[in-house]
């Protein structure tokens, strides 16, 4: 079944591009680079309300898990806050990314599959920030508290913002990106590429390889581990299910023509 869905995408997607056969490589690069002209201006435009956000808000909700915080070179502040603002810009970007990128490498979209495409890349931004808000108000002060306590009575932590910014970033966004999960499981079963007896086939694996994860990302106690884990763990169960109505949708469809 797996097989059969791939193929007949891949059989769609070459009807497509022997319609597209008068198409010149001058014009395919014309059309790369004024997408590439629309990802950029995101991207700027994003970091410049990044920038903003974080000087303002984001950066001070970041220090509130420490109890102080210092800063040792008299740029140190202003480059966190840019380093912010660019994460924060990226993030912002992503639903327009991703819709550039899609439109430009799979021409071939059905009407169906493109509405689920663009309906799809709003939810892209508030997966992400439901993850990150999961790991910044839970994960995070635990895996705080595991590294400074091992300075022990001896040493007294005086950590710069720089360092302190880096590991909050280094540890929330990977959970930002993991929770994207569900929606990247729509997007690949409406344009055939999964199905749900797939997903279900390999449900063992799919586990498995969110415990690996939650290994890795984590301070490594079986605490942070299995907070991180279940909530991926559900993540995969709701994609199967939706993974389910997606593909039956698609039968239908495909039946009533």
């Amino acid at each position: 079944m797996f097989k059969s869905s791939l193929r007949d995408r891949l059989s769609r997607r070459g009807k497509k591009q022997e319609d597209d056969a008068d198409m010149t490589v001058t014009e395919h690069l014309e059309e790369f680079r004024s997408r590439l002209i629309v990802v950029i201006v995101t991207l700027v435009i994003g970091v410049i309300i990044g920038f903003f956000l974080a000087h303002e808000y984001v950066l001070e909700a970041m220090l509130v898990v420490p109890e102080d915080v210092i800063f040792i070179h008299p740029t140190e502040a202003f480059f966190t806050t840019l380093k912010i603002a660019i994460y924060l810009g990226i993030i912002l970007s992503i639903p327009m990314i991703i819709y550039q990128v899609i439109a430009f490498l799979v021409p071939g979209l059905s009407s169906s599959e493109k509405k689920y495409v663009i309906l799809g890349l709003p939810m892209s931004v508030v997966l992400f920030a439901l993850g990150v808000a999961f790991a910044y108000s839970v994960i995070l002060p635990l895996a705080y508290n595991f590294f400074i306590g091992f300075g022990g009575e001896a040493m007294e932590a005086q950590i710069s913002v720089k360092e302190y910014v880096t590991f909050v970033l280094h540890f929330i966004i990977p959970f930002g990106l993991t929770f994207q999960l569900p929606l990247i499981v729509i997007i690949l079963t409406a344009l055939g590429i999964l199905n749900p007896v797939f997903l279900r086939k390999n449900r063992k694996y799919g586990i498995l390889v969110i415990f690996v994860m939650s290994a890795f990302l984590t301070p490594g106690d079986i605490g942070s581990q299995l907070l991180m884990a279940g909530p991926l763990v559900l993540l995969y169960e709701i994609s199967v299910l939706l993974s389910a109505v997606i593909y039956r949708r698609k039968v239908n469809n495909r039946l009533s023509e």
